[in-house]
């Protein structure tokens, strides 16, 4: 097929969104499909360099729009700090002008399908429906939502934001830009249920569940060995945002001490609630057993994972979950919740999930306690549960999501707009249904 991917977001080196849609344009590419990737300009330069190496599908292309007042005024919102609004409507603008710009020219590209891949959220909406070609859209995350028992330590901003945000994803079933691109589609993915539960009813029949990540590299590295008596070795890898659920990963580490067990956690990433947390620290007392790293080189990712023994992930609505694939690919276990999608990415063989239903804080903490007490107290048990992270990652790779998807995709095109296939949920493979 010729596909055009719509991927506001896309460069190599990179992760969260902008991995999603270079890897899904090189995949979809390896497939054999002629794929026009139309994106912004930012990662142009990236994007060249990747192409300049001559190892990448030929049937690979890239489009490059960005209006120059849009880029300007993005810019000046970046300098404001108006980081999260400023993507969001500049995303939306752009989304417009995009439209208009493919149906220009979509004689000149000639493509037989538009997959709309990034922002893959169902807060940032399409127009490429419009065009007179099949749309598929996502897959879509951001319907998961934060148990109201466990945003005790939101802060009053987070509980504000989180109220906008449940508010605001109430109100997408009665879009109607989100109408019309679930009425154009011939297929809609989401990400988790929480996400199809999210859209709008008349079309939840129609939606497909699948998480849009994948992995490239599975480690054969083992990751450090850790002796009987040596302190377990954490890592939380992520922005620092509220939501992320630190607040009861530290308060779970400071329970873990308090019942004598050695453990260190490393926080690697940044954002603005470093300051909380870091506020959190000093007042739980641990501030022995924590280390903070700002930033790294994306490359240099892997190797801080293998400096440690499991990952500590307690995210309170992450649709898909991309440190726990990436521990998962390093060999390590991962413990979370039973939230979003790290919750459909771990299972028993490969980490611990807390369950959240019906739970409070403190129980919700004392199970997080519980899981770490576990791993800290047996090398043995890491060890068996960093080789089960190997294999549950090997059923995530990249190309096997593009695979799946292209084949999910040709078969509906098949049947064609109405026909059987088109009304029913896929089956999705037990890797993708939640542990």
């Amino acid at each position: 097929m010729r596909i055009l991917l719509s991927a506001f977001s896309c460069a190599p080196n990179f992760g969260s969104e902008a991995a999603v849609g270079w890897n899904w344009a090189v995949e979809t590419a390896r497939l054999g499909h002629d794929v026009l990737t139309l994106t912004e300009t930012e990662h142009r330069v990236a994007i060249e360099a990747a192409l300049a190496k001559g190892d990448l599908p030929a049937t690979l292309r890239f489009e490059f729009f960005m209006p120059g007042w849009l880029d300007r005024l993005r810019r000046a919102g970046r300098k404001l700090g108006l980081q999260g609004l400023n993507d969001h409507w500049s995303h939306l603008v752009w989304q417009v002008l995009a439209y208009r710009h493919a149906r220009k020219h979509l004689a000149t590209w000639r493509v037989d399908l538009v997959h709309h891949i990034t922002y893959g959220g169902i807060r940032h909406p399409t127009l490429m429906g419009r065009l007179p070609i099949p749309l598929v859209l996502g897959p879509l995350g951001g319907g998961e939502r934060a148990p109201l028992a466990l945003r005790r330590g939101f802060g009053w901003r987070g509980w504000l934001k989180d109220l906008v945000r449940d508010l605001h994803t109430f109100l997408i079933r009665f879009d109607p830009i989100t109408r019309q691109a679930c009425a154009d589609a011939l297929v809609v993915y989401v990400k988790t249920e929480h996400s199809r539960q999210a859209l709008p009813a008349r079309y939840r029949d129609e939606v497909a569940v699948r998480l849009e990540i994948g992995t490239h590299e599975i480690t054969e590295r083992s990751p450090r060995e850790r002796g009987q008596g040596e302190p377990l070795q954490l890592l939380f890898a992520g922005r620092f945002l509220y939501w992320k659920g630190m607040h009861l990963g530290l308060k779970a580490l400071a329970e873990v001490l308090s019942r004598g067990i050695e453990a260190h956690l490393t926080m690697l990433g940044r954002g603005p609630d470093e300051r909380v947390w870091r506020r959190l620290v000093a007042q739980l007392e641990v501030g022995h057993a924590v280390d903070w790293i700002a930033w790294v080189e994306h490359r240099e990712v892997g190797a801080v994972y293998r400096r440690h023994d499991a990952l500590l992930f307690p995210s309170l609505h992450d649709s898909s979950g991309n440190a726990p694939l990436e521990a998962l690919a390093q060999g390590l276990p991962v413990v979370c919740l039973d939230l979003g999608g790290p919750a459909v990415i771990v299972d028993a063989s490969c980490g611990r999930i807390v369950p959240t239903t019906g739970r409070n804080e403190e129980a919700v903490v004392q199970g997080l306690a519980d899981a770490i007490e576990e791993l800290a107290r047996s090398p043995a048990l890491c060890r068996e549960l960093g080789a089960g992270a190997r294999a549950r990652a090997r059923s995530f790779s990249w190309a096997e999501q593009a695979e799946w998807m292209y084949a999910d995709i040709s078969r509906r095109l098949e049947c064609g707009p109405g026909g059987p296939a088109r009304n029913r949920v896929p089956q999705v493979p037990d890797t993708q249904l939640s542990g």
